[in-house]
Order: structure tokens, then C-alpha cells, then sequence
């Protein structure tokens, strides 16, 4: 069976990265005693995925998880299980069967960034959220590589003077920050989930 795992990834956990986040993962189901499956080989490891990497630092609410379970399990035992263990910062919020055959990200592609900074750095970023064009500039292989970042922006709000919410397929608010030069410390970003 396939269930889907919506969590929050808050507090302290928000400094693992996406790699430590899988093994964080794999010691929960664990000790859980969540009846995963695994893969065939030398090494086998549980049947997860996730979607796009959250960055280190950002608080992740509503992220999801897709696993695959050795046995029929309900979804509220799951449910139960993994939150018996108890980890400051993580907390499953929902499990579901999935029912569809489509990736994280290819379900989920538009996700809700918030921003809080000071009046100044959020009005430096409005200005080039509203540019017709955000042109980023690469060096690949030896060759300059162009990509618009304005098409990965569904839409933006100003909430206040101090907190803008952007909404991003399949992608980071920290590109734009960098862009008007602001550096991620200086800033708190949260992910809240997606647009479904």
C-alpha cells in the first residue's frame, strides 16, 4: 500500500538537511515500528519519497512524504505510530492512501513561501518580483546558460511592511533574495504547504 504523510519539519529539525532528513525518516519508521517496505539489493532501504529539497534553515509545515507499506496498515495506526516517537519539531499532521499514480512533484508543484525581513529588504524584493523579466545568468559546462526566473512565480502578496508570501513552482524563494542581496540569515523563511 501507498499512503502519503503530510508533517511539520520545525524548530531545531529545520537545520538537517534533505539527506539527513531521509535517515531522520528511516530511524522514525523504525522505531515506530511502521511496517515499511523496502528495496531489493544489496542495501536495501524503505520505499520513500519527497518532493523538491527544503532548504536548510527553513521551517517546512505541511511537507509530505510518500511511502510504501510491506502490509494493509490503516491510516490512523501510521498516524498514531509516527508520532509515538516524539521529536521536538516534527509532528504528522495527516496520513492518506494515495490513490493516483503521480510523483510528489509533479502533484505538488506550486509551493507557499513566507517571508519576514525588514521593510526595506522586502520592498528591495518586490521591485524585482514586479520586473516583466528576472533574468539568471549561469555558467554549465563552459557555456552561459539564461533561465527567467519571473515564469517560477505564480503569484506574490505583500502582506505587510515586514512579510510577503510567495507562491513558487517547483522551486526556492533564495535565488531572489540573493538577487537583491539578501542573505538568508538575514531573513525567516517558512514553507507553509502547497497549492493544491
Amino acid at each position: 500500500m501507498k499512503k502519503r504523510i503530510y508533517f511539520n519539519k520545525c524548530e531545531d529539525l529545520r537545520f538537517i538537511s534533505h539527506l539527513d532528513l531521509l535517515r531522520f525518516f528511516e530511524r522514525v519508521i523504525l522505531k515506530a515500528d511502521v511496517p515499511v517496505k523496502y528495496s531489493q539489493g544489496f542495501h536495501p532501504r524503505p520505499k520513500l519519497s519527497f518532493g523538491n529539497p527544503v532548504s536548510l534553515g527553513t521551517e517546512a509545515f505541511n511537507e509530505v512524504m510518500d511511502m510504501e507499506t510491506e502490509i494493509d496498515i490503516s491510516n490512523e495506526d501510521v498516524f498514531n505510530k509516527m508520532n509515538s516517537v516524539n521529536v521536538l519539531g516534527f509532528k504528522v499532521l495527516k496520513v492518506e492512501d494515495i490513490l493516483d499514480k503521480l510523483s510528489i512533484v509533479d502533484r505538488f508543484k506550486v509551493s507557499i513561501y513566507d517571508i519576514t525581513g525588514t521593510k526595506e529588504q522586502l520592498d528591495s524584493l518586490e521591485v524585482l518580483l514586479a520586473q516583466g523579466d528576472i533574468i539568471d545568468k549561469k555558467e554549465k559546462n563552459g557555456k552561459i546558460v539564461e533561465r527567467n526566473l519571473k515564469e517560477k512565480i505564480e503569484s506574490y502578496l505583500r502582506n505587510s511592511e515586514e512579510n510577503i508570501t510567495m507562491n513558487l513552482i517547483n522551486g526556492s524563494p533564495n535565488v531572489y533574495l540573493d538577487k537583491v542581496g539578501i542573505k538568508l540569515g538575514d531573513v525567516v523563511i517558512k514553507k507553509m504547504g502547497y497549492v493544491v
